[in-house]
């Protein structure tokens, strides 16, 4: 697990995930034993080295001396960044280090913003004025769709019942056939057949009702009148789709996950397409320019998602997950979220698909390993999901 710790050490913290990916291998990482001097004084190694686990000494040549921890402030620097070494330093425990090149961190170094595709865009006028419009809430966003809101009052309200939830469900007929046929489906173990409405939501209860009704409401905000933005607009939804459905799997398969909330999750994680989308028809100019309209999606959508739940007054985890699904190395803490299960979710997704270029494998990537399938390797995982195809297959024409 290289990349995790490559963004913690500052001389790279200014690298975007495709630069971290080419450095990844170019280093090495190496064990050394307790009470052993690597670096010595004055030594000139052409080498630097990065602490990523233990404690070791440093002296310097006026006899004094102090401990550095990994995961500390102070070894987010190299250990000694001169040449010649104006320190010495010993392994105080058995240490692991990230030896890279002093060549090498130059060339990364010299690596200009500019060579960044999605820096250049930041300098796009039409990326200054959708900054603008959100900044000053002028930018149209999507309002969560009538029954997702009256399902969600119902449920705050304590005198509601399985049949008045079930008559508000009525009110779209096609939600009412899609959660009659979920709770019909295998997804839910069932054995005997329902053809009523308020049976599916005793079945399915009033919570997972509620989440469910959500996700199947989603569908109409991914729409255009524009015919050159449909199909954008298409594959956006498409891509939510298959990433909700492998997110629903991996949750039943992950402990303390809920599956209806990761599949509202991965329905939502790249909502914040759809304003952008629709600001272009206004701004036909940028339609023509595939490259450069698709790059100005993938750098703003992740703001706008988090702008479009937190207005909706959604939960923090999936304004979270709307912003960071695609900063494959992020890693808040230990504990595994919802935004790690749509990381995996999406590359499990990009790995059929030609989008797949630039992104980490998954034994690369935080998410994996925080997750209940990180005590697998990436070839299982693969064949856990290949397992539960059909459940995949069956969210996903739920979605349809």
């Amino acid at each position: 697990m290289v990349l995790k710790f490559l963004r913690f050490f500052l001389p790279f913290q200014h690298l975007n995930d495709h630069q971290l990916i080419e450095l990844a291998n170019l280093i090495q990482i190496k064990k050394i034993p307790a009470n052993e001097t690597f670096i010595q004084l004055y030594s000139d190694t052409p080498y630097q080295y990065f602490l990523i686990e233990g404690t070791v000494e440093v002296g310097d040549e006026s006899s004094t001396q102090w401990l550095i921890h990994s995961r500390s402030e102070n070894s987010r620097n190299p250990l000694s960044r001169y040449r010649p070494s104006r320190y010495s330093v010993k392994s105080v425990t058995e240490i692991k280090v990230v030896i890279v090149d002093v060549e090498t961190i130059l060339q990364f170094s010299n690596k200009s913003a500019q060579d960044d595709p999605a820096e250049k865009i930041r300098h796009h006028y039409l990326y200054k004025r959708l900054i603008k419009d959100l900044s000053e809430n002028r930018l149209q966003l999507p309002s969560v769709p009538d029954v997702a809101i009256k399902i969600r009052q119902a449920l705050y309200d304590e005198k509601s019942n399985f049949r008045q939830i079930a008559n508000i469900i009525a009110s779209d007929p096609a939600i009412t056939t899609k959660i009659i046929k979920t709770a019909n489906s295998a997804l839910y173990r069932s054995i005997h057949k329902i053809d009523d409405c308020q049976m599916a939501v005793t079945r399915l209860g009033t919570k997972v009702t509620s989440q469910l009704v959500t996700s199947f409401s989603m569908k109409e905000l991914f729409k255009t009148k524009n015919k050159s933005l449909k199909k954008k607009m298409m594959n956006v939804w498409n891509h939510s789709r298959e990433v909700a459905a492998l997110s629903f799997v991996l949750a039943k398969i992950t402990p303390g996950f809920n599956p209806e909330h990761a599949l509202l999750a991965g329905l939502l994680h790249d909502i914040g397409a759809i304003p952008i989308i629709t600001f272009a028809d206004k701004h036909p100019e940028i339609i023509t320019n595939e490259q450069e309209f698709d790059l100005l999606i993938e750098t703003l959508k992740g703001e706008v998602g988090a702008a479009i739940l937190s207005k909706w007054q959604f939960s923090d985890d999936l304004i979270t997950t709307a912003r960071e699904a695609e900063n494959w190395l992020r890693q808040p803490g230990e504990k595994p979220e919802y935004c790690d299960i749509i990381i995996v979710a999406q590359l499990h997704a990009m790995a059929t698909s030609s989008s797949a270029t630039d992104t980490p494998k998954l034994d690369e990537v935080p998410a994996f390993t925080k997750l209940a399938l990180g005590q697998l390797t990436p070839e299982l995982s693969v064949k856990v999901l290949e397992q539960a195809k059909e459940q995949v297959e069956e969210t996903m024409n739920l979605l349809a």
